[in-house]
């Protein structure tokens, strides 16, 4: 792991004050993550502000396809807010969050840190999910004022459940490259790290969230170059803890799926949820409702919507409750209709290939692998989580953007952005 001596920072950044201050906004920033919201959005800007304008004085570098990615997702949901369906909503409030935290991962996707500084933030993004956790757990299991287990900025169960997901996967992508390393001293305290993070998943009792960390930590088990006798020990551990908590002595989670199943709603009412998500897209299908106005959508205006086409409207077959569609593809759909659900899948495929590629590059590089699995396990939350739930806003985009564009700065500095040779 990199350690920082107080002698080592003062002979590294003596003579470059302004970036040791961007590095103190971004560590800043990632500690009040999932903790705190005001703090956090003070230091994301004086963040941006720093490494915006260091970056300005520095000789522009050559745009790549990830410049145009990043430009893309902000210019759609430009456009959904300038030709909103439902004008004087919450439209420009919303993009003014996507360009947020584009904004933010475009700029850390060309910050010029070398690798120690890389993983310095990415172990200590892990490491300061660790207070809210503790909080959240106590708040739940002692002092019983919570009955859900929640990260106090991330808020929402099932939200706080995706951050812990993502989270737990670059956990375990730092064991893997601790298990990799000659000096193995930090792989006890990364194995009860690891344990501590996938618990939290579990008790969280978020479906999706659950059997994804579990997909995760199977497939970055099975991708690593660890040596087959502790892949397979690994890999056998982990099964057998799944088998138990399944079948044998199921798990709240479990056991909460079950009910929902004998009581005939497996997807817990998100069938109603996709199907208003189906009509509200129909309102404005080009270019979408505008970026956080899914809740000034009434239910007259579906009910016309359905009638105009000659169908009978069932008020049944739709709930107005939930405040987002629980889906992050119809979630994209219906606030940045066709044009920005076509961004979006671009989006994610193109970050598909790069992890392809960057992992046929460097599986035998443990350095380049750590930032490539974090990546990884942003990815696979984000797109995989999404199928159920609205994974890509906020702190969950933040931190998905975090793992990424450390990743696509990793790339940029070795020069191996380009997706096709």
């Amino acid at each position: 792991m990199p350690t920082f001596s107080l002698a080592s920072i003062k002979k590294i950044y003596f003579k470059n004050k302004l970036k040791f201050l961007e590095l103190a906004f971004l560590s800043l920033f990632l500690a009040f993550l999932p903790s705190l919201e005001t703090p956090k959005n003070i230091f994301l800007a004086g963040y941006l502000i720093t490494a915006l304008y260091r970056q300005s004085q520095s000789p522009p570098s050559k745009w790549g396809i990830w410049d145009w990615v990043f430009l893309s997702l902000i210019a759609s949901s430009f456009l959904s807010a300038l030709f909103p369906f439902v004008a004087g909503g919450s439209e420009w409030k919303g993009f003014r969050g996507m360009l947020l935290w584009i904004t933010f991962g475009w700029t850390l996707f060309r910050s010029d840190y070398n690798f120690d500084e890389k993983k310095y933030l990415f172990i200590f993004a892990i490491l300061m999910t660790l207070p809210p956790l503790l909080w959240g757990l106590t708040q739940l299991l002692i002092l019983f004022t919570k009955d859900s287990l929640q990260l106090h900025s991330v808020g929402h169960v099932n939200h706080s459940a995706i951050y812990l997901c993502m989270i737990t996967g670059a956990a375990l992508s730092l064991l893997v490259s601790q298990l990799q390393s000659a000096q193995k001293k930090y792989v006890f305290i990364t194995n009860l790290l690891f344990i501590l993070l996938i618990s939290s998943v579990i008790i969280s009792q978020s479906r999706g969230a659950f059997g994804i960390v579990f997909l995760l930590a199977f497939a970055l088990l099975l991708l690593s170059k660890l040596p087959v006798k502790i892949k397979t020990l690994y890999v056998v551990l982990l099964s057998s803890f799944v088998i138990t908590i399944t079948f044998i002595k199921p798990a709240p989670v479990i056991e909460k799926q079950i009910t929902n199943q004998n009581n005939h709603d497996i997807l817990a009412q998100r069938d109603k949820i996709w199907q208003k998500a189906f009509e509200v897209a129909r309102l404005n299908p080009l270019l979408g409702i505008g970026n956080g106005n899914w809740n000034s959508i009434k239910i007259d205006q579906i009910k016309s919507s359905v009638e105009s086409r000659g169908e009978i409207f069932d008020a049944e077959k739709f709930t107005m409750k939930h405040p987002h569609p629980h889906n992050i593809y119809l979630a994209n759909l219906v606030d940045r209709g066709i044009l920005g659900i076509i961004i979006f899948l671009n989006f994610m495929v193109i970050w598909l290939i790069t992890l392809i590629k960057s992992y046929k590059r460097f599986n035998q590089d443990s350095k380049g692998m750590l930032f490539i699995m974090g990546s990884f396990s942003a990815w696979t939350t984000i797109f995989g989580v999404g199928f159920v739930n609205t994974t890509f806003h906020h702190e969950n985009a933040l931190l998905a953007l975090f793992f990424l564009s450390l990743h696509l700065s990793y790339l940029r500095q070795k020069n191996q952005l380009k997706l096709f040779n």
